[in-house]
């Protein structure tokens, strides 16, 4: 245990969340986390007070507000707001939470500016804090908190970033499906320092379950909770014991108990929840998210073999294989946790956020935005609008240039992507909310204005360059420091993710400094420069394939890899330096496959060489969630046919496995469909709804169903105006036979995406003829990009 005196000390802390708490002599706020030594802790700081600006208010509104015992003060000061710099007063408060129903108040008669910001974030805003920082005070006992560490802050400071391994307690529930749902056992996987342990309670008396609960929490003190599907089913579960028996569900480390945000996540002072099944459907493209598929997929090993329809009769019988099973699925969702590494890229979104994890965890995009944005707005003295105070509704935003592309077969294709392409824009064009003016002498192709760097740095240029040369150090750092590269990897990619999220913000009809005109202005610049550079490589001469928002597809010259990488360096130097935007030489495809859509091609990569053989595809069923493994893995066969120059074998491969499929000469595990179910209220003919269906037929099976699961079936009657389905359980038997006709045709329908550009339709597949057309194609001696089909 920490000895406690009163001496000044101080603790290197990486922030793990931050809230606060109504004392007797005012408001503390309270910073929980981690030491670099391991200890939890929590650092209190007091006499912070909320605060906002009202804009050029009448005098009654601040003769009111003098008046009132609420109201700590009143203070003139100039802000910048829609233009110039305006009169404003900074009202500051005793207690945050009134601050809405002040908020409201100024807002009859007046602007109001800064007052939706959450308390724990304004204070980190104002003390300009990362995630790592060093706390400077004194310990202190304080028996409210299950922490190692508990210290009255003096001062705070911010430190170089530093990682050390978070703790991490997992469980699983099992309880009785009748009408009580008594709890049987639960069980807990709990990570600490690289190493699994698990525990189980159980007990005739669910009361002492409860309290032993309570207990484990708190003795462990895990900074993460989780488990497969928590939010929605466990959390829900706890929450209603605790209630009805009158308990407190104090599991976080100042003894609160977890709350709901809106309808979905759940927050707990001092710890993060993070559901391991909203981890996988955030990270991942699975087809199935049940427990069992989603750790087969990544462990290699599946659930127990107990029967959770009949749980009842399993505890009766069987309560150590229960015990057993329970303990297994709260390792699984642990492992498959660690597995997809979202704790560590969260960190290193905290890193380059300066939140806290919880609140990149657990919040949007525009608030990735704020801590950045808000920071600097407030040391340039600019207003912060409230979030969708400035809405636009009904115009939107033309989105980026895509170049027609021709039907047929290339080779030696060079692709350039742009580095981080709306952001460069932003940045050279100087586009921002404290640019926009009528008076600018830069001028968008909508006609939009803005002013130019050397008359206004505008606030998100310069915060985006600072990312983006940030984000060039990193890369530096990842190939001179092989031992540390991974963590160079992670941080530099955390920060493109950051720099990307800006436009999204920008361009959304809700975020505090929306505005139509700069997401249209962006996308327009980026349009008009992909547009020039293809106008100007065809005049040189090099066949431009394919072009998309910000990358350009163009054939080489050469037929070899070593004068086409340095034909492809060439031109991306060219145009770098000639347009002052970042285009790199990104990939090498040999062949490339275009269908003649937009966004609708395959190609094999043959450089860089960690990437070469792999398979690029885009606009195909083979990406989508919701298709049968059997669509992907028939659009792969054929494609890898074509990518060989095998015209004549991919179509005839094409009509070999529509046949098989109609005789239901196929692996039934290969039929099956997927989707998420929502909340059955949310459809308007939810029982024509094969998810649906499926969902409320696994349900009368004694499965569990939440709202935002997904959920598997086979199509086993599609004959007339609504499909007939049955749910498909992975290790179950399934005693149906699947409508192989239905399944014929929605393969047909895949393969002819790709088939029909050599005259070969859907129709075609299914009745077998022999008869297509090379007219799509062209005469081979015209188009020189086409192929021999023997």
């Amino acid at each position: 245990m920490v000895c406690y005196d009163l001496k000044m000390m101080e603790e290197d802390v990486i922030l793990i969340s931050a809230s606060y708490t109504k004392e007797e002599d005012g408001v503390t706020v309270e910073l929980y986390g981690r030491t670099k030594e391991g200890k939890s802790i929590v650092g209190r700081y007091h006499g912070f007070k909320p605060y906002f600006y009202v804009v050029e208010p009448p005098e009654h509104l601040l003769e009111k507000f003098s008046k009132d015992e609420e109201i700590y003060s009143l203070e003139d000061i100039e802000l910048w707001y829609k233009g110039k710099m305006r009169r404003c007063v900074k009202v500051t408060m005793h207690s945050p939470w009134k601050t809405p129903r002040y908020r409201s108040i100024a807002q009859e008669f007046c602007n109001v500016l800064a007052a939706d910001i959450p308390f724990h974030q304004r204070f980190i805003y104002d003390f300009d804090l990362s995630s790592c920082v060093r706390f400077h005070g004194e310990y202190v006992k304080n028996e409210k908190y299950s922490v190692d560490i508990v210290m009255e802050l003096e001062s705070i400071e911010n430190i170089d970033n530093f990682k050390i391994p978070l703790k991490i307690l997992s469980f699983d529930i099992e309880n009785s499906m009748k009408g009580n749902n008594r709890i049987f056992t639960i069980g807990f996987a709990i990570w600490e320092n690289g190493e699994i342990k698990k525990m189980h309670i159980e007990n005739d008396d669910e009361r002492d379950i409860l309290l032993n609960f309570i207990e484990i929490i708190r003795k462990e003190d895990p900074d993460i909770i989780t488990g497969y599907n928590i939010d929605n089913y466990d959390l829900e579960l706890l929450s209603e014991k605790f209630k009805n028996y009158r308990m407190d569900f104090s599991i976080g480390r100042d003894g609160s108990k977890p709350q709901r945000i809106v309808g979905q996540f759940w927050r707990v002072h001092g710890r993060v929840i993070e559901d391991a099944w909203w981890a996988v459907k955030k990270e991942l493209r699975m087809k199935r998210e049940t427990l069992d598929a989603v750790s087969m997929e990544l462990l290699g090993e599946g659930k127990e073999d107990v029967d959770r329809t009949k749980i009842d009769e399993e505890w009766k019988k069987r309560k150590e294989d229960v015990i057993s099973y329970c303990m297994k699925d709260a390792e699984l969702a642990l492992r498959i946790l660690l597995k997809i590494g979202i704790i560590d890229k969260y960190l290193d979104l905290a890193t380059v956020t300066k939140f806290p994890l919880d609140d990149v965890l657990h919040s949007g995009t525009s608030t990735w935005v704020d801590s950045l944005l808000i920071r600097e707005a407030d040391r340039n003295k600019i207003g912060v609008p409230l979030q969708g105070q400035e809405r636009t509704a009904g115009r939107s935003i033309e989105g980026g240039y895509v170049h027609s592309i021709e039907p047929g077969l290339y080779d030696w294709l060079c692709v350039l992507d742009f580095k981080s392409m709306y952001p460069s824009i932003i940045i050279k064009y100087n586009i921002c909310f404290t640019t926009l003016s009528k008076d600018g002498d830069i001028v968008s192709p909508t006609g939009t204005r803005f002013l130019s760097r050397e008359k206004r740095e505008g606030l998100i240029p310069k915060i985006l360059k600072n990312l983006m040369d940030k984000r060039d150090i990193l890369k530096r750092k990842m190939r001179e420091d092989e031992k540390n590269r991974d963590y160079y990897d992670r941080l530099q990619k955390a920060v493109k993710v950051l720099m990307n999220t800006f436009y999204g913000v920008l361009a959304s009809s809700f975020y505090r400094f929306t505005n139509p005109d700069i997401g249209a202005s962006i996308t327009a610049f980026a349009r008009e420069t992909i547009k020039k550079i293809i106008e100007e490589l065809e005049k040189r001469g090099i066949k431009v394939v394919y072009g998309d928002t910000d990358s350009i597809f163009f054939k080489s010259p050469y037929k070899n890899l070593e004068d086409t990488i340095e034909f492809g360096k060439k031109i991306a130097d060219e145009i770098s330096k000639r347009e002052k935007l970042v285009l790199e030489f990104e990939k090498i495809l040999n062949p490339f496959f275009s269908h003649g859509a937009k966004k609708r091609y395959v190609g094999r990569i043959i450089w860089p060489e960690g990437d070469r053989g792999k398979i690029v595809v885009r606009g195909y069923e083979i990406r989508r969630t919701d298709s049968f493994d059997l669509q992907s893995e028939a659009q792969k066969m054929v494609f890898e046919k074509i990518l060989k120059g095998d015209i004549k074998g991919a179509i005839e491969l094409a009509r070999e496995i529509v046949e098989q499929v109609r005789r239901g000469d196929v692996n039934i595990e290969k039929l099956v469909i997927s989707r998420t179910v929502r909340d059955f209220k949310r459809y308007k003919n939810p029982n024509s709804m094969a998810n649906v269906q499926a969902a409320r037929k696994l349900m009368a099976r004694g499965y569990r169903f939440i709202p935002g699961m997904k959920v598997s079936w086979i199509v086993v009657n599609a004959r007339g105006n609504r499909q007939d389905v049955e749910p498909y359980i992975s290790g179950k038997e399934f005693g149906y036979k699947p409508d192989y006709n239905y399944y014929a045709r929605r393969i047909a329908e895949t393969l002819a995406r790709v088939t029909e550009v050599f005259g070969v339709d859907q129709d075609n597949l299914l009745t077998g003829s022999k008869q297509w057309s090379l007219a799509a194609f062209g005469d081979r001696k015209k188009k020189k990009t086409l192929f021999d089909f023997g």
